[in-house]
């Protein structure tokens, strides 16, 4: 990286804010800082879809929002995102990297969903916006790259604040768009066998949902191993399943409906039609 090629960056940068170009000229600036294929700025809303405000990837490579897999990521599949899970359950903000947040099996349970067998590695920022909203930027490396390291992480850690205020700004300039579609993919999944299964069942079922193994769990909720089993036992003979990958299967069918009614149990639905 050489120093007046980074200062010209952030030049750029900063008199675009308020302008069509602003995201353009952010993944520049990045691109000057560090190697990556693919920058995806988003904005999370708690009730509504994803919105897609920006993205950058590098021509020829697989990434993980293109075509139908982008459709269903930015109007369902988003709610099984980390960095979204994140923001919504515990409100965080900063930068952080997916291995760092992501449960201990999410990434062998949603490969087919997610692409993981060509993502390498993938870091973000989490800027909330109000209580809820937040902008994620996300950014990729694919393939057989290396990971970003050590020194890539702190480097962005350290560019946490002046990235986050003028991405505030350049919002405040644009003001809040009026496309926002509101959605009950959040609801579905908060619904989603409480009232079929026990209070503890229903805990086990939610973590299952978002990929964290037996061990996990247990550790989670603070039971142990062989009751976590136990519990997930119960709950596959009351949704006549017999894995965990069938119940993440079944839930993104569900999520790909044409409409999600708010506050109903689809899980005791798809148990009262077998």
């Amino acid at each position: 990286m050489k120093l007046d090629h980074y200062s010209l960056a952030l030049i750029e940068l900063t008199q675009h804010v308020g302008s069509d170009n602003y995201y353009s000229k952010l993944k520049d600036f990045f691109k000057v800082t560090f190697d990556f294929d693919e920058l995806i700025v988003l904005q999370f809303n708690k009730s509504a879809d994803t919105k897609l405000h920006y993205r950058y990837g590098v021509e020829g490579t697989k990434n993980i929002l293109c075509g139908e897999e982008s459709w269903r990521y930015l109007t369902r599949l988003y709610v099984l995102d980390p960095f979204y899970r994140l923001f919504t359950d515990k409100d965080q903000e900063g930068f952080y990297s997916l291995d760092e947040i992501a449960p201990d099996e999410f990434a062998s349970s949603y490969s087919s969903y997610f692409n993981f067998l060509s993502l390498c590695d993938e870091v973000g920022y989490l800027f909330p916006i109000d209580e809820d909203n937040c902008l994620h930027l996300d950014i990729s490396r694919f393939g057989n790259n290396e990971k970003f390291s050590s020194a890539d992480k702190e480097l962005f850690r350290q560019l946490f604040i002046p990235i986050q205020n003028l991405c505030n700004s350049h919002l405040a300039m644009i003001g809040e768009s009026s496309e926002t579609t509101h959605s009950n993919v959040e609801n579905v999944l908060l619904n989603f066998g409480k009232d079929i299964l026990t209070k503890k069942e229903y805990q086990v079922c939610q973590l299952l949902l978002q990929g964290h193994s037996t061990k996990a769990i247990g550790t989670i909720m603070t039971i142990g191993y062989e009751t976590v089993k136990m519990h997930k036992k119960n709950i596959y003979g009351k949704t006549f399943l017999s894995s965990q990958s069938e119940l993440l299967a079944l839930f993104i069918d569900i999520l790909q409906a044409d409409s999600l009614e708010k506050d109903v149990d689809h899980l005791s639905i798809y148990v009262d039609e077998q």
